[in-house]
């Protein structure tokens, strides 16, 4: 038989019902059963749930392939296979095409659009490059494959799209909401000695800044590369919270990578510490030798000397001081040139809060730090002690505060920092109604106990500046922190919806 025209195969397109589909896995492939539209043009339409590993693997590894295959009989088989790159539809007008589409020739999408939940799905076009018709009898007979060639697709695609891609990965793997936790307590040291010397040196600053933030980054991929196959197990994972950044399990980075460049980010905060020593004293060497142990103990497997293992709350209380008293201190000192007992004070609280987020996260993450030997303080306690001792940790965290101006060691606009005691009182609220319920249940306590930290530190550095800039720049500073929290606030919403809708939607 001559070749097959476009109609025809466009045609088997239109009878075929699925697909398997393809997605590259860090040169471990994977593949899924997936109903599928096509127009015209060979375009193949594919919808699938928010958040879903295969969706997150496309918007950073887009290159796939389909193989469609059916017949009735072995000698009546027909297939066709596609290889394209699939794009995440943003656009409105293409994305009601892909609904009308998916709608007819998906019971999934149909179900989803019944009950009014299209908003949780994601619809992917995979653009093809190759699509090739096979028909088993001609194939038996020595004829060619109909093969079409969609050059114009490829030269759609630059480099700079991939180079997109892996960014994103790569933004993923160092888990950029955590950042926050190194990020307050240096502002909160800066801004402590500009009120104290009524000046700031910015440039060293900005390297405090960098170095501290650099460090955690580091610590972030290497806890990711050690604890691979930990993570691998753990289906209680919720993104950004817990489990890791899951960009190895993706396989969006390779773990040879992951543990790599958190080493080289490491290096670089160990430079930079080295010339801030060698800029303001050797004072700051104890500190940053704490903070390197800190992040080598923590990471450290079980039966090497891991601080989670050794002792119950010594993880905590590691996080605490490292994100709390050893940074605050540490930028003070760089600006100063001396340790004072009013900074120690002030980065009390901060470590507390900073601490409560660890805390709350370990309860996702119980049952497979359980059987892997990670004794966490959920794990020693229990649930509901865990639970008890979270809320003090927020009651405590804010008796500091209060009580610091009464014994005369800040003035009193540090009560600024009252203004985020609503998302504490939330926090509480959602820990005692969840702590022992789903990982999804849990999120919004893990949400507003991550803003309350982001917030309360962000209002004690703006405690410190009040009285130290213009009115202008206080309120510019007030503003930016306000939407600073709300970028973050969205972004932990977006999550948080993207995980509970499909159990939303299996409920209906």
């Amino acid at each position: 038989m001559a070749q097959r025209s476009k109609k025809e195969v466009l045609d088997y397109l239109e009878r075929a019902e699925v697909a398997a589909v393809g997605t590259s896995n860090m040169g471990t492939p994977r593949q899924r059963m997936m109903h599928f539209g096509s127009d015209d043009d060979f375009n193949i339409y594919v919808s699938s749930m928010k958040g879903d590993p295969k969706v997150i693997q496309w918007s950073n590894i887009p290159e796939t392939a389909l193989l469609i295959h059916q017949g009735p009989t072995f000698l009546e088989m027909e297939e066709c296979e596609i290889i394209g790159r699939a794009e995440i539809i943003s656009n409105k007008e293409e994305r009601e095409k892909a609904i009308q589409l998916m709608t007819r020739r998906s019971p999934i999408v149909a179900n989803f659009n019944q009950i009014g939940a299209l908003d949780r799905l994601e619809f992917i076009r995979i653009k093809p490059f190759i699509v090739k018709y096979r028909y088993v009898p001609e194939i038996l007979q020595g004829e060619s494959p109909t093969i079409f060639e969609c050059s114009e697709n490829r030269s759609s695609f630059s480099s700079w799209d991939d180079i997109k891609a892996k960014a994103r990965a790569w933004k993923e793997a160092v888990r950029p909401l955590s950042l926050t936790a190194s990020l307050v307590p240096l502002l909160l040291g800066g801004a402590l000695a500009f009120s104290v010397l009524h000046t700031l040196n910015v440039w060293l600053f900005i390297l405090t800044i960098v170095g501290g933030i650099m460090i955690q980054a580091g610590t972030n991929m290497i806890n990711d590369w050690k604890d691979a196959d930990r993570d691998n197990e753990n289906a209680e994972g919720i993104r950004p919270f817990t489990g890791g950044s899951r960009m190895i399990q993706l396989g969006l980075v390779s773990r040879a990578d992951m543990g790599f460049f958190g080493m080289i980010l490491s290096a670089i905060a160990a430079i930079i510490g080295f010339y801030l020593v060698a800029v303001s004293g050797w004072g700051l060497v104890p500190l940053i030798l704490y903070g390197l142990l800190a992040g080598v103990f923590y990471t450290a497997e079980k039966g090497k000397f891991s601080f989670i293992n050794l002792a119950p709350g010594l993880a905590e209380f590691l996080i605490a001081t490292t994100f709390g008293v050893l940074m605050t201190m540490g930028a003070f000192y760089v600006q100063t040139g001396y340790f004072s007992l009013q900074a120690f004070l002030i980065s009390l609280p901060v470590g507390v809060f900073i601490s409560s987020v660890l805390l709350i996260n370990q309860f996702q993450d119980a049952e497979s730090d359980a059987k892997s030997g990670k004794k966490t303080l959920v794990v020693r306690l229990g649930k509901l002690k865990a639970k008890n001792l979270l809320i003090a940790s927020f009651i405590v965290g804010y008796l500091i505060i209060a009580l610091l101006p009464v014994l005369g060691y800040t003035t009193y606009n540090i009560y600024f920092a009252f203004l985020s005691v609503p998302f504490a009182v939330q926090a509480i609220r959602y820990a005692h109604q969840n702590y022992n319920k789903t990982a999804v249940d849990l999120i919004s306590g893990n949400a507003h106990t991550a803003i309350n930290h982001l917030f309360a530190g962000l209002l004690l550095v703006f405690a410190f500046i009040f009285n130290e800039l213009s009115i202008v720049l206080v309120a510019l500073y007030f503003v930016a922190s306000l939407l600073f929290v709300f970028w973050v606030w969205r972004y932990i919403e977006r999550r948080r919806k993207t995980m509970n809708s499909f159990r939303l939607t299996m409920r209906k």
